[in-house]
């Protein structure tokens, strides 16, 4: 039997619009995450750059996170702290000649060995590996939004 999802695409928009709330960003440090499925395959809006972007989800922070901060971003407005396990961030690969290194040294820190293996092989491989990533904040020109970004990711230890 399937499961009944928990919100509508019609609950959504029914929201009061003074209730939305922006999602705080993850705080900066180093985070224990484990890749989820498959990587997703696209390209970009602008320049049409083709890309392989992971999904990370997280679980655990190390001493580098400000607990105080990850506790506010973990604890709704109702005061329920969610599990950092529900929490996940994600990483853009452009798969280009110039930067395919990128690509191949996240496959390397995900401990996946790419001897004798083309980059596609390597990728099938992703699923529930378990890596450390590193949070940084970026803010975009002419804006006061901050945004928590992977900044890069190692071996788990």
């Amino acid at each position: 039997m399937a499961k009944e999802p928990s919100t509508s695409f019609e609950s959504i928009l029914d929201t009061p619009a003074d209730k939305v709330e922006r999602p705080k960003p993850l705080p900066a440090g180093t985070y224990s995450a484990i890749v989820k499925g498959m990587p997703e395959h696209g390209v970009s809006a602008q320049k049409k750059t083709p890309f392989v972007r992971f999904t990370y989800v997280l679980t655990g922070a190390f001493d580098d996170v400000d607990e105080a901060e990850l506790e506010a971003v973990l604890t709704n407005a109702e005061g329920v702290v969610t599990p950092i396990g529900e929490k996940s961030i994600k990483d853009t690969y452009y798969t280009t000649p110039d930067s395919l290194f990128r690509l191949t040294d996240a496959l390397e820190a995900m401990g996946i060995e790419l001897d004798q293996k083309t980059v596609r092989a390597a990728l099938d491989e992703t699923p529930n590996c378990s890596i450390n990533v590193v949070v940084f904040h970026r803010t975009p020109d002419g804006s006061d939004q901050i945004f928590a970004e992977v900044k890069r990711i190692m071996k788990a230890d």
